[in-house]
């Protein structure tokens, strides 16, 4: 186990002062996947330049910026990002010019205390599907004959949605106790982040999205048919699963919040297609980073890459999701993974200082525009948590939950007070 104090050390010391050895450690930390954007990001002593797929030098960042850039990109919507992204081009900003970007971004100062008044956190409970119509296209679920003698039940339900967001409910009591102001990204455990199931999305309002995106010039004549003719299942993969994070993370950056929560329930990859119990279990979390060359191909990934590599929210994630992994770890009972646990740790994500902690390109992870924790808190096919999981054993503020769902809430709950601690 790594030392977790000397860790929160090293990541503490770059949450206030950003300097161009900051940004350069946060790239290669979390930010350059195998090395495949050395070709597209250059340091200098006093500068960083982001170049094009053709070599040509789009932007340059200069030391004297990184204040006012740093408040600006933490404090500002993806408008005000792209505005500024077309302008900036490679000449350095005047004093006039940062001193207005600072007053753009409005930064708030939180007063110090102990409690968790004046924070705005957001959740996001991950995923929708609550009924198997609905789970057959999202392929969010256990559902299977137990076929064990030692297991309390004839058959396995589980639906990923209703666990987070029952965790959701959970942690949410808890925040608002302590003072915090809290943002759910969804309103019930069956709905998407429209507030209506996926099936009424398609009834009430495919047609709708499908003709506004085609006349906006975001989706081909020939794309446009072929979703509205596509089965729930091909429209899911195809459309909807993007689309419904992209709006999480919208809805989420609307409301500004000091942390976010991102809240999933992890499955053995090699347990694929999920019909019986694996006797592994692990807890792990994401934060942002490992992006690719492939990754800069568009403007909007490149201004979320620039907000990454100027700012500490990496590292402050990073600081927040080490503290979630030892809670869940203390709370669960349950070991760390390492790389080598699983095939996308070790293929498509970067290990961070922390143990337990991984850079992965999330959608959520790159486009939220907050200090986060992704959590993937345990097993749920493993058969110890797979029978636990299916209690309503256990009320709590008028909430049916069972104990393994209220440890991760509380895991969550420590978490967070701890890292707020340690910023104060």
């Amino acid at each position: 186990m790594k030392n977790l104090f000397l860790i929160v050390c090293l990541l503490s010391r770059t949450l206030f002062s950003q300097n161009i050895e900051d940004c350069k450690n946060r790239f290669t930390t979390y930010l350059n996947f195998k090395g495949s954007l050395n070709p597209y990001v250059k340091f200098e002593q006093k500068a960083i330049h982001i170049y094009n797929a053709a070599g040509k030098k789009e932007i340059s960042i200069f030391e004297s910026e990184l204040p006012a850039l740093v408040a600006f990109l933490q404090n500002s919507s993806y408008q005000e990002q792209l505005r500024f992204w077309n302008s900036k081009q490679t000449k350095e900003l005047l004093p006039d010019e940062r001193e207005n970007l600072v007053k753009r971004a409005a930064t708030e100062v939180k007063a110090q205390t102990k409690s968790l008044k004046g924070y705005r956190i957001a959740i996001d409970p991950g995923h929708f599907a609550t009924t198997r119509k609905e789970a057959a296209s999202e392929q969010k679920f256990l559902y299977f004959p137990a076929k064990r003698a030692d297991f309390p039940y004839d058959s396995v339900k589980l639906f990923e949605s209703e666990l987070s967001f029952n965790t959701a409910a959970l942690l949410k009591n808890m925040l608002e106790q302590e003072g915090a102001e809290v943002f759910l990204s969804r309103g019930q455990n069956n709905f998407t982040s429209f507030n209506c199931t996926y099936s009424e999305w398609m009834q009430r309002h495919k047609i709708r999205v499908l003709d506004s995106l085609h006349k906006c010039g975001k989706l081909s004549p020939a794309k446009k048919a072929s979703l509205q003719k596509a089965s729930p299942y091909n429209l899911f993969w195809d459309f909807f699963r993007d689309f419904d994070l992209q709006n999480r993370a919208e809805k989420i950056n609307r409301y500004h919040p000091d942390i976010c929560i991102i809240i999933h329930y992890n499955v053995d990859e090699k347990n694929a297609p999920w019909t019986r119990f694996t006797e592994k279990d692990y807890t792990m979390a994401f934060v942002g980073g490992g992006f690719t060359s492939g990754n800069l191909s568009r403007t909007e990934m490149k201004i979320n890459f620039l907000r990454m590599l100027l700012c500490p929210q990496l590292n402050q994630s990073n600081l927040l999701s080490s503290l979630t992994v030892e809670q869940f770890h203390k709370q669960l009972g349950i070991p760390i993974a390492k790389q080598n646990d699983a095939k996308y740790l070790r293929e498509n994500s970067m290990a961070t200082p922390a143990q337990g902690v991984y850079s992965r390109n999330l959608l959520l992870c790159r486009q939220i525009n907050s200090v986060l924790v992704y959590g993937e808190a345990l097993y749920q096919d493993n058969a110890m948590e797979a029978a636990e999981l299916m209690k309503l054993d256990l009320q709590y503020k008028g909430i049916n939950t069972n104990q393994r769902l209220f440890k991760v809430a509380q895991a969550y709950f420590e978490a967070l007070k701890e890292y707020v601690k340690i910023n104060e």
